[in-house]
């Protein structure tokens, strides 16, 4: 009997242990570290020509259902809402878009996954149709599904930005894919560390999440600024607490640069505390979108401009 006890208390210690390595641990390292200039992105949002951006809505099309667990380390498993968003710039005379949400095909109800807007998802389609130009945060269909599952994507890749790190990543798009063909002669957007899109408007690379994640850093005509985060952070928790999403979901599930991640989150805290006037914009919070909905920094519905 008491080799028995011995040998549950060393299993029972063992699986402890490795709960806690895959499910809790959330320490971060002390070398982990992202270079962020904002005074760079605040010149090259100027240095296109052209009016900035007045406005920025928002279709919610869907949206996961996860544990906390999953979102970040050492967090109970009572469950969250992941919100799924598509955005799209507002300028005088034509509009942009950051995020095309997915498809109904995409968005299974096996895989967590409470409700779809169809209505919102036929919105997004056709913004992305009268876009000038689309970007996408990261790889993952939830991102990317709206462009690579659109009907007449051909007829898209005028507008679409996806650049060259996401183009050489495509089993990271998984489910979601582009019919064979449909980027012959596709040039995609290829730049080192930030690249003025348009007005207002510029790309930040930051690999982590996958290889192809950018954060992209938006000012309005009236100086307001946001900073869309892409996957770098679901929520606002991880940067205000600085924890990343435990080794299960991102050694097993996500295939993540913890790392890299992590300097993300130490940068974008520190960037929350000495510039709180860029309002940061993670993946999936719907507290966050609610937050800068009331302030005025969102509007809820995709709209047409002009005779778009």
């Amino acid at each position: 009997m008491r080799k028995l006890a011995a040998w549950i208390v060393c299993l029972t210690a063992a699986l402890g242990m490795l709960y806690w390595w895959y499910a809790v641990d959330g320490r971060m390292p002390a070398d982990a570290d992202f270079p962020l200039d904002i005074a760079e992105l605040r010149r090259l949002s100027g240095s296109l020509p052209g009016d900035l951006p007045r406005e920025v809505r928002y279709e919610k099309v869907t949206a996961f259902a996860f544990p906390g667990a999953m979102i970040a380390a050492g967090d109970g498993w009572a469950t969250q809402e992941m919100p799924v968003y598509a955005y799209q710039l507002i300028y005088p005379d034509r509009t942009g878009m950051i995020d095309s949400a997915m498809t109904r095909d995409l968005a299974k109800p096996d895989f967590m996954v409470p409700y779809f807007d169809s209505a919102a998802q036929g919105r997004v389609a056709a913004a992305l149709e009268r876009a000038s130009f689309i970007l996408i945060t990261h790889e993952h269909s939830d991102h990317s599904g709206g462009v690579l599952q659109h009907p007449r994507l051909r007829a898209l890749l005028p507008a679409l930005r996806l650049t060259r790190v996401q183009m050489d990543h495509p089993h990271y798009m998984e489910p979601a894919a582009a019919p064979e063909g449909s980027f012959a002669g596709y040039r995609p957007l290829s730049y080192e560390r930030a690249a003025a899109i348009a007005p207002g408007v510029v790309a930040v690379a930051a690999p982590g999440h996958t290889p192809g994640s950018q954060m992209v850093y938006v000012r309005l005509a009236d100086g307001r600024e946001l900073l869309f985060l892409g996957d770098v952070s679901w929520k606002h928790g991880n940067i205000e607490r600085q924890r990343e999403r435990p080794r299960f979901v991102t050694d097993w599930l996500i295939g993540e640069d913890r790392h890299a991640v992590f300097g993300q989150l130490r940068t974008l805290h520190q960037l929350a505390q000495r510039e709180p006037a860029i309002r940061q914009v993670p993946g999936h919070d719907g507290d966050v979108v609610a937050e800068l909905t009331a302030a005025g920094f969102l509007t809820p519905g995709f709209i047409r401009i002009g005779n778009q």
